[in-house]
């Protein structure tokens, strides 16, 4: 957790970082040598950087070099020979159990307040229905309430979903690629996105300003 202050995303996949930078350093390193590079590998290399935007590159190469300054035995072993790079898996695989025990820790702190924190504008109105904190079911939290579905679910079915919540019938895809609704201004959150322009109201949701 004491990556956090250091700007190191805790949610990150360890495996996708170190996979995606090694991609990142070879394509830097293939336009030296680019006469000695195998075409077909160049190929599949570009394919795959291809499918990650600059932004989410920048992020990995970010996370990666936070990462090799507290471990920076961890850039030999991902250069190194099949052994290495498997002891690197085992340890990054290690590190990823440890991060995901960390996110449910602090997480398991917030509990007892989500009914205050979790409403789209708690100096407005709280949750409807009610969250309680003595509750011991599931049946209300999560995608399971009606106004926390609104704010989780992706930003472009957000409009579609405030209008018409029943026509979802539970089932919301979900996937990293996208950004929650509860990023843009609005009320409820992602109300007025434009698809036309994307960056219109983004990271102006309710808590990210109330945050600053």
């Amino acid at each position: 957790a004491c990556w956090i202050p250091h700007t190191t995303n805790m949610f990150c996949s360890l495996n996708d970082t170190f996979h995606i930078v090694m991609l990142m350093e070879e394509k830097e390193a293939s336009k030296v040598l680019d006469s000695l590079e195998n075409e077909d590998i160049k190929a599949q290399r570009d394919q795959v950087l291809s499918y990650v935007g600059k932004d989410a590159q920048e992020q990995h190469m970010r996370n990666y070099s936070k990462i090799l300054v507290g471990a920076p035995y961890l850039r030999k072993l991902a250069h190194g020979n099949l052994k290495q790079q498997a002891e690197l898996h085992t340890i990054l695989a290690e590190m990823q159990v440890i991060m995901g025990q960390a996110c449910s820790d602090n997480a398991s702190h917030l509990k007892n307040c989500i009914a205050q924190y979790a409403a789209p504008d708690p100096s407005d109105k709280e949750l409807e229905p009610p969250i309680y904190t003595d509750n011991k079911s599931h049946t209300l939290l999560g995608v399971n309430h009606p106004q926390l579905t609104g704010m989780l679910c992706l930003i472009k079915p957000a409009k579609v979903y405030h209008e018409d919540p029943k026509k979802y019938n539970g089932v919301i895809r979900m996937h990293s690629t996208a950004w929650p609704a509860f990023i843009y201004e609005g009320t409820p959150p992602g109300k007025d996105f434009n698809l036309d322009n994307v960056q219109e109201r983004f990271l102006k949701g309710y808590y990210l300003t109330c945050g600053i």
